[in-house]
């Protein structure tokens, strides 16, 4: 890794970063700067300053909760589209989870199931309709047995 990414890694630690939200901001704005190079408004030249500003506010905020919450109103919003266009892929259950102090989304998958070690209660992804299948834990080494 050379010098600039270490130091953009640094200066992103502990920001929100990317989400769907922001894509789709961002590629609003590029759809608005192509469009004004044909008509050239002022209004359309301020609105693509602003949607800017909003999106790098948003990557570098260290406020994760409001973040995820504007992320998963407009995901909420969305779903009716993605379903009616049949959009496949993994759906956010808006479930919240914390680990090392950092909150985040699950991501529901619908080809995995999420299964807790009876000896050290790890979280562990098994394929889903395997039928009964044996588990050894990678975290603490116990074999059990479970149907999925």
């Amino acid at each position: 890794m050379n010098r600039f990414s270490m130091w953009f890694a640094n200066v992103m630690r502990g920001r929100y970063g990317m989400d769907q939200l922001n894509k789709f901001l961002l590629i609003v704005t590029l759809v608005l700067i192509i469009l004004n190079m044909f008509l050239h408004k002022r209004w359309i030249h301020l609105l693509e300053v602003l949607l800017l500003i909003y999106i790098y506010c948003r990557m570098f905020s260290r406020n994760y909760a409001n973040r995820s919450r504007e992320n998963q109103k407009y995901l909420e919003l969305t779903s009716g589209l993605q379903k009616k266009f049949g959009r496949s892929g993994p759906q956010y259950d808006g479930s919240w989870s914390s680990q090392n102090g950092t909150t985040f989304h699950t991501v529901k998958d619908k080809t995995k199931k999420i299964l807790r070690c009876p000896g050290c209660g790890e979280k562990l992804r098994v394929p889903k309709g395997a039928g009964k299948i044996r588990i050894n834990c990678p975290h603490c080494g116990t074999k059990f047995e479970k149907k999925v």
